[in-house]
């Protein structure tokens, strides 16, 4: 997976590329962890090809932590993911903008 990260004043934009798992979600963990408090995050799914179980739990855990200070916002989500947000109520929550 890779992670590209692009800063707009108080906004970041996370871009994901390839496979969110259980051997790469403590990246996007770690990149959520380096956004500053009170900023607003957006996370570009549109290079994402697959997310697991502990991928998902990453997805959660950022917005989560994010809306403690700051806006979380999920954008171009391929249709196969967010078919698996769907099934498990995650579409819902994340704040996915079409």
């Amino acid at each position: 997976m890779e992670i590209n990260k692009i800063t707009d004043g108080n906004a970041v934009m996370l871009s994901i590329v390839g496979r969110l798992d259980a051997l790469s979600a403590p990246a996007l963990a770690a990149a959520v962890g380096e956004v500053s408090d009170n900023c607003d995050l957006v996370l570009d799914l549109e290079g994402l090809e697959y997310v697991s179980s502990a991928g998902l739990r990453e997805l959660a855990r950022a917005r989560l932590k994010i809306s403690e200070r700051g806006s979380f916002t999920v954008v171009h989500v391929p249709e196969t993911v967010a078919d698996v947000l769907r099934m498990t109520g995650l579409y819902e929550r994340l704040n996915i903008l079409a």
